[in-house]
Protein backbone atom coordinates (compact mmCIF):
# COMPACT_ATOMS: atom_id res chain seq x y z
CA UNK A 1 0.00 0.00 0.00
CA UNK A 2 1.29 3.41 -0.93
CA UNK A 3 0.17 6.38 0.66
CA UNK A 4 0.77 10.03 -0.32
CA UNK A 5 0.84 13.05 1.87
CA UNK A 6 0.71 15.74 -0.18
CA UNK A 7 -0.93 19.11 -1.16
CA UNK A 8 -2.26 20.08 -4.27
CA UNK A 9 -0.75 22.36 -5.77
CA UNK A 10 2.65 21.59 -4.33
CA UNK A 11 5.38 21.86 -7.09
CA UNK A 12 7.25 18.81 -5.04
CA UNK A 13 3.82 16.84 -4.64
CA UNK A 14 3.22 16.75 -8.14
CA UNK A 15 6.63 15.69 -8.95
CA UNK A 16 5.55 12.12 -6.65
CA UNK A 17 2.07 12.27 -8.28
CA UNK A 18 3.89 12.28 -12.14
CA UNK A 19 6.06 9.57 -11.37
CA UNK A 20 2.95 7.55 -9.75
CA UNK A 21 1.23 8.28 -13.04
CA UNK A 22 4.24 7.27 -15.20
CA UNK A 23 4.07 4.24 -13.45
CA UNK A 24 0.37 3.41 -12.98
CA UNK A 25 0.66 2.98 -9.50
CA UNK A 26 -2.23 3.04 -7.29
CA UNK A 27 -1.78 5.08 -4.21
CA UNK A 28 -4.07 6.35 -1.35
CA UNK A 29 -4.38 10.23 -0.79
CA UNK A 30 -3.67 12.13 2.44
CA UNK A 31 -4.32 15.73 1.68
CA UNK A 32 -1.68 17.77 4.39
CA UNK A 33 -3.63 21.54 4.19
CA UNK A 34 -0.33 23.76 4.22
CA UNK A 35 -2.43 26.93 4.24
CA UNK A 36 -4.43 28.54 7.44
CA UNK A 37 -4.69 25.01 9.44
CA UNK A 38 -1.00 24.65 8.58
CA UNK A 39 -1.74 20.34 9.24
CA UNK A 40 1.98 19.88 8.20
CA UNK A 41 3.30 21.52 11.58
CA UNK A 42 0.69 19.36 13.40
CA UNK A 43 3.00 16.83 15.86
CA UNK A 44 1.53 14.05 14.24
CA UNK A 45 2.89 15.46 10.83
CA UNK A 46 5.90 16.01 11.79
CA UNK A 47 6.72 12.71 13.82
CA UNK A 48 6.33 11.75 9.71
CA UNK A 49 8.27 14.77 8.30
CA UNK A 50 10.53 16.13 10.75
CA UNK A 51 10.83 19.33 8.10
CA UNK A 52 6.97 19.89 8.40
CA UNK A 53 7.36 20.05 4.22
CA UNK A 54 4.99 17.94 1.57
CA UNK A 55 5.48 14.96 0.01
CA UNK A 56 6.18 11.98 2.39
CA UNK A 57 5.35 8.64 1.38
CA UNK A 58 4.22 5.90 3.15
CA UNK A 59 4.79 2.21 1.91
CA UNK A 60 3.39 -0.68 3.84
CA UNK A 61 4.81 1.65 7.14
CA UNK A 62 8.05 2.72 6.10
CA UNK A 63 8.60 6.32 5.36
CA UNK A 64 10.25 8.30 3.27
CA UNK A 65 10.66 11.67 2.87
CA UNK A 66 12.39 14.12 0.00
CA UNK A 67 10.28 14.18 -3.09
CA UNK A 68 13.58 13.39 -5.30
CA UNK A 69 14.51 10.55 -3.12
CA UNK A 70 10.94 9.47 -3.26
CA UNK A 71 10.96 9.11 -7.22
CA UNK A 72 13.91 7.27 -7.20
CA UNK A 73 12.76 4.61 -4.36
CA UNK A 74 9.66 4.48 -6.78
CA UNK A 75 12.13 4.00 -9.25
CA UNK A 76 14.29 1.13 -7.44
CA UNK A 77 10.89 -0.55 -5.94
CA UNK A 78 8.52 -0.83 -9.02
CA UNK A 79 10.96 -0.99 -11.71
CA UNK A 80 8.64 -2.59 -14.72
CA UNK A 81 8.34 0.99 -16.04
CA UNK A 82 12.11 2.20 -15.90
CA UNK A 83 12.20 6.53 -14.85
CA UNK A 84 16.14 6.20 -15.10
CA UNK A 85 18.96 5.70 -17.36
CA UNK A 86 20.38 2.22 -17.91
CA UNK A 87 23.43 3.96 -19.23
CA UNK A 88 25.92 4.76 -15.64
CA UNK A 89 26.73 8.39 -17.43
CA UNK A 90 23.51 9.31 -18.16
CA UNK A 91 21.90 8.27 -14.70
CA UNK A 92 25.00 10.63 -13.53
CA UNK A 93 23.38 13.47 -15.55
CA UNK A 94 19.63 12.19 -14.49
CA UNK A 95 20.86 13.04 -10.92
CA UNK A 96 22.79 16.26 -11.66
CA UNK A 97 19.50 17.61 -13.13
CA UNK A 98 17.62 16.05 -9.61
CA UNK A 99 20.27 18.15 -7.95
CA UNK A 100 20.09 21.19 -10.06
CA UNK A 101 16.22 21.48 -9.76
CA UNK A 102 16.60 20.97 -5.71
CA UNK A 103 19.01 23.44 -4.95
CA UNK A 104 18.61 26.52 -8.20
CA UNK A 105 15.77 25.88 -9.51
CA UNK A 106 13.45 25.21 -6.29
CA UNK A 107 14.86 27.64 -4.24
CA UNK A 108 14.89 30.84 -6.09
CA UNK A 109 11.32 30.02 -7.37
CA UNK A 110 10.58 29.67 -3.44
CA UNK A 111 12.23 33.12 -3.08
CA UNK A 112 9.53 34.78 -5.85
CA UNK A 113 7.06 33.19 -4.36
CA UNK A 114 6.99 34.85 -1.01
CA UNK A 115 5.99 38.12 -2.42
CA UNK A 116 3.32 36.58 -5.05
CA UNK A 117 2.28 33.17 -3.01
CA UNK A 118 3.07 33.06 0.79
CA UNK A 119 2.40 36.58 1.74
CA UNK A 120 -1.56 36.73 -0.35
CA UNK A 121 -2.34 33.47 1.23
CA UNK A 122 -1.70 34.69 4.99
CA UNK A 123 -3.43 38.58 3.53
CA UNK A 124 -5.59 38.64 6.56
CA UNK A 125 -3.21 37.75 9.28
CA UNK A 126 -1.30 40.75 10.83
CA UNK A 127 2.45 41.02 10.74
CA UNK A 128 2.19 39.01 14.42
CA UNK A 129 0.16 36.45 13.23
CA UNK A 130 2.57 36.03 10.21
CA UNK A 131 5.03 35.12 12.34
CA UNK A 132 3.30 33.22 14.57
CA UNK A 133 2.49 31.16 11.59
CA UNK A 134 6.18 31.12 10.69
CA UNK A 135 7.04 30.28 13.69
CA UNK A 136 5.43 26.80 13.97
CA UNK A 137 7.57 25.47 11.21
CA UNK A 138 10.06 22.78 12.36
CA UNK A 139 12.67 23.14 10.24
CA UNK A 140 15.06 26.11 12.08
CA UNK A 141 16.76 26.78 8.43
CA UNK A 142 13.57 27.57 6.73
CA UNK A 143 12.33 29.35 9.93
CA UNK A 144 14.97 31.14 10.28
CA UNK A 145 14.76 32.58 6.36
CA UNK A 146 11.16 33.01 5.83
CA UNK A 147 11.39 35.15 9.27
CA UNK A 148 14.54 37.36 7.55
CA UNK A 149 11.96 37.52 4.22
CA UNK A 150 8.94 39.04 6.55
CA UNK A 151 10.92 40.77 8.23
CA UNK A 152 13.03 42.47 5.94
CA UNK A 153 10.95 41.75 2.97
CA UNK A 154 12.10 40.48 -0.72
CA UNK A 155 13.08 43.04 -2.91
CA UNK A 156 12.83 43.56 -6.45
CA UNK A 157 16.50 43.12 -6.62
CA UNK A 158 16.25 39.79 -4.68
CA UNK A 159 13.99 38.71 -7.80
CA UNK A 160 15.55 39.70 -10.15
CA UNK A 161 18.89 37.83 -8.60
CA UNK A 162 16.67 34.45 -7.90
CA UNK A 163 14.89 35.24 -11.89
CA UNK A 164 18.65 35.26 -13.20
CA UNK A 165 19.46 32.13 -11.70
CA UNK A 166 16.90 30.54 -13.16
CA UNK A 167 17.36 31.37 -16.61
CA UNK A 168 20.51 29.38 -16.17
CA UNK A 169 19.02 26.57 -15.43
CA UNK A 170 16.84 27.16 -18.34
CA UNK A 171 19.53 27.99 -21.04
CA UNK A 172 21.43 24.84 -19.68
CA UNK A 173 18.16 23.05 -20.68
CA UNK A 174 18.39 25.04 -24.71
CA UNK A 175 21.24 23.58 -24.95
CA UNK A 176 21.09 20.33 -23.61
CA UNK A 177 18.12 19.48 -26.26
CA UNK A 178 20.12 20.28 -28.84
CA UNK A 179 21.93 17.44 -27.98
CA UNK A 180 19.19 14.83 -26.53
CA UNK A 181 15.91 14.81 -26.96
CA UNK A 182 14.94 14.46 -22.75
CA UNK A 183 16.71 16.02 -20.21
CA UNK A 184 19.31 12.81 -19.41
CA UNK A 185 19.25 11.67 -22.43
CA UNK A 186 17.32 9.51 -25.29
CA UNK A 187 14.33 8.53 -22.80
CA UNK A 188 12.14 10.64 -20.86
CA UNK A 189 13.68 10.20 -16.90
CA UNK A 190 13.41 11.52 -13.83
CA UNK A 191 15.01 14.60 -15.13
CA UNK A 192 12.31 15.23 -16.51
CA UNK A 193 9.96 14.92 -13.87
CA UNK A 194 11.35 16.96 -11.72
CA UNK A 195 11.88 20.02 -13.38
CA UNK A 196 8.02 19.73 -15.01
CA UNK A 197 6.08 21.56 -11.59
CA UNK A 198 8.97 24.34 -11.59
CA UNK A 199 8.33 25.00 -15.33
CA UNK A 200 4.62 25.41 -15.40
CA UNK A 201 5.21 27.22 -11.79
CA UNK A 202 6.99 30.24 -13.88
CA UNK A 203 3.47 30.94 -15.40
CA UNK A 204 1.78 31.14 -12.03
CA UNK A 205 4.35 33.34 -10.95
CA UNK A 206 3.92 35.43 -14.34
CA UNK A 207 7.46 34.81 -14.95
CA UNK A 208 6.98 35.56 -18.78
CA UNK A 209 10.07 35.76 -20.08
CA UNK A 210 11.25 32.35 -18.62
CA UNK A 211 8.79 30.82 -21.15
CA UNK A 212 8.78 32.52 -23.80
CA UNK A 213 9.79 30.15 -26.18
CA UNK A 214 10.90 31.75 -29.07
CA UNK A 215 14.26 32.90 -27.10
CA UNK A 216 14.27 28.63 -26.20
CA UNK A 217 12.66 26.95 -28.80
CA UNK A 218 14.06 23.40 -27.89
CA UNK A 219 12.76 23.73 -23.94
CA UNK A 220 9.49 24.77 -25.93
CA UNK A 221 9.12 21.72 -27.59
CA UNK A 222 10.31 19.29 -24.83
CA UNK A 223 7.19 21.23 -22.64
CA UNK A 224 5.07 20.34 -25.71
CA UNK A 225 5.93 17.06 -25.22
CA UNK A 226 5.50 16.93 -21.48
CA UNK A 227 2.16 18.28 -21.52
CA UNK A 228 0.58 15.83 -24.00
CA UNK A 229 1.70 12.89 -21.53
CA UNK A 230 -1.42 11.54 -19.82
CA UNK A 231 1.03 11.49 -16.51
CA UNK A 232 0.56 15.58 -17.04
CA UNK A 233 -2.69 15.80 -16.41
CA UNK A 234 -3.03 13.24 -14.37
CA UNK A 235 0.11 14.19 -11.38
CA UNK A 236 -0.19 18.09 -11.85
CA UNK A 237 -3.88 19.03 -11.82
CA UNK A 238 -4.71 17.03 -8.48
CA UNK A 239 -8.41 19.24 -7.13
CA UNK A 240 -7.55 21.39 -4.53
CA UNK A 241 -10.18 20.39 -1.82
CA UNK A 242 -10.84 23.08 0.10
CA UNK A 243 -12.33 24.43 -3.91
Amino acid sequence: MLKLYHFWSSTCSKKVRIALAEKGLDWESHHIDLGPKQENTEPWYVKLNPNGVVPTLDHDGRIIIESNVIIEYLDDVFPDVRLRPEDAYERAQMRIWLDRTEHVVHRNINMISFNRRFLPRFAEKSDAEKEAVINRMPNPEKRHEMLRRLRAGVSVDDEARAEAAIAGVMDMMEMQFGRTPWLAGEEFSLADICITPFVERFGANELTVLIDWRSRPGVGDWWRRIQSRPSYDEGMNFPNPAA
